[in-house]
């Protein structure tokens, strides 16, 4: 299991960072990134960007999400709030 961070992100360092990361992803102005939207509804995601997506996300925070509530993960805010929840989780201070 990874060394947790010394401490959690917050949820706006979280939010910047997922838009900036799916726009690479994309290839797509962050702008053009809406974090309400599905995540399958992005133009051109598809499942190999979103694994890329969480793997990267895992690597950056240093932390390892649950399989079993990724399937819960709709939008770029739900990623989002499980990256923060996880991460604070991990630094004990839920």
């Amino acid at each position: 299991m990874p060394t947790p961070p010394e401490t959690p992100p917050t949820a706006d360092q979280i939010s910047e960072s997922v838009r900036t990361l799916l726009a690479e992803v994309l290839q797509r102005p962050p702008t053009e990134v809406d974090m309400t939207q599905r995540l399958t509804a992005l133009p051109g995601m598809d499942s190999l960007h979103l694994v890329q997506t969480v793997v990267t996300c895992e690597k950056q925070w240093n932390i390892q999400l649950d399989e079993e509530e990724l399937f819960d993960v709709r939008t770029g805010e739900d990623l989002c709030t499980l990256i923060r929840r996880t991460a604070s989780a991990q630094e004990g201070t839920v």
